[in-house]
């Protein structure tokens, strides 16, 4: 099992989302189609604007019915008119029809107009539909799965022609994951740049230094509360789009990259005694909204952050005995050091002296 500081000293990076339900999976590998995308963020370079769909998933759920109902029929008159020894051929011959047509040019051109449509991550009051495609793909990709087991099967379980039946389903699903990966890492990073606007514009230096200490009404901070808004609708999200253990994995990834964006936005302050009690205050609302995701990595990595947080507020003879607590004792003493170090006593206080 993972230390405390494994968990809260983990990186964004070594959390690649790996999708492993009945029916279309995420990539276990970082694909070259996020090669646009990491340059865009680490250049700022845009590389192609994105396409307003105006939530517009371009799949049409009769059309899917009408290709199934189609195929089901074909695929009865094939075993019905074919002569055994070329019933195995002909059926694979309407199966590839069904997958040029259901597969390619539906799903996967749906796939490729909503990748288009996702937004930068520095996109104001961005518009997120990409988990309505991955929820409608998903389900009709289930549609087609069931018709594969229950019409095409049948017809070529005995034969050469199922390695090759087989194949193609293997080749269609990866093709999928992979733009699905793609989709919702860039999904889940315009989140968090919609997460960090919302910082940027709530979030003031006063709030945790206050130029009156004695008049400070200790609550949460605006930033807080419309950071916590937008992602609890974004968790709800997640959860109608998604399923089975797909939640998890997303909503832990989500998770991981909604704790590293408090934790850079609580190093950028510096923070009185009043001030490191209100942002103890705020922590311990992103705390409340962690717990709902229901991942244990999340939530154990913001009651560190929370624990992290009291270094702010705790008297300076009481500093090592806190540093030194069940919560602060297994992490790298430069991270507890960072925090102490925001402190406005810390140069008053002489509280480097902790940590020489």
């Amino acid at each position: 099992m993972a230390t405390t500081a494994e968990l809260f000293e983990v990186d964004n990076a070594s959390h690649i989302i790996d999708f492993n339900s009945n029916a279309i999976s995420f990539s276990k590998h970082h694909r070259i189609q996020d090669l646009k995308e990491r340059i865009r963020q680490r250049t700022n370079l845009s590389l192609g604007p994105s396409i307003e769909t105006h939530g517009e998933t371009f799949l049409a759920q009769e059309v899917v019915v009408n290709l199934l109902q189609e195929t089901k029929h074909a695929f009865e008159r094939c075993h019905k008119l074919s002569d055994p020894s070329d019933l195995p051929k002909k059926a694979f011959r309407i199966f590839l029809l069904l997958v040029d047509y259901l597969c390619i040019e539906h799903i996967d051109y749906a796939l490729e107009i909503g990748l288009a449509a996702i937004p930068s991550p520095d996109s104001k009051n961005a518009s997120l539909y990409f988990f309505d495609v991955v929820h409608q793909a998903n389900t009709i990709f289930h549609l087609f799965d069931k018709q594969f087991n229950d019409h095409l099967m049948p017809l070529i379980s005995s034969s050469p022609k199922l390695t090759e039946c087989l194949q193609k389903k293997k080749d269609i699903i990866e093709q999928m994951e992979v733009k699905l990966d793609t989709g919702i890492d860039r999904t889940l990073n315009c989140m968090i740049g919609q997460m960090k606007q919302i910082l940027t514009a709530e979030q003031k230096k006063t709030d945790f230094k206050p130029e009156d200490e004695n008049n400070v009404l200790i609550q949460y901070t605006t930033a807080c509360v419309k950071v916590c808004l937008y992602v609890r609708k974004q968790v709800e999200k997640i959860r109608n789009s998604m399923d089975g253990k797909n939640v998890d994995t997303v909503l832990m990834e989500l998770g991981v990259r909604f704790h590293r964006l408090i934790y850079e936005h609580l190093q950028q302050f510096s923070y009185s005694s009043m001030g490191g009690m209100l942002a103890i205050c705020d922590v311990a609302e992103y705390r409340k909204c962690a717990k709902e995701f229901k991942i244990p990595l999340v939530l154990q990595l913001f009651d560190t952050l929370h624990s992290l947080c009291n270094l702010l507020v705790v008297a300076p003879d009481n500093l090592k005995q806190v540093c030194s607590g069940e919560q602060l004792a297994s992490l790298d003493k430069n991270i507890l050091h960072s925090f102490v170090q925001l402190r406005a006593d810390y140069r008053s206080s002489r509280l480097a002296r902790h940590f020489s």
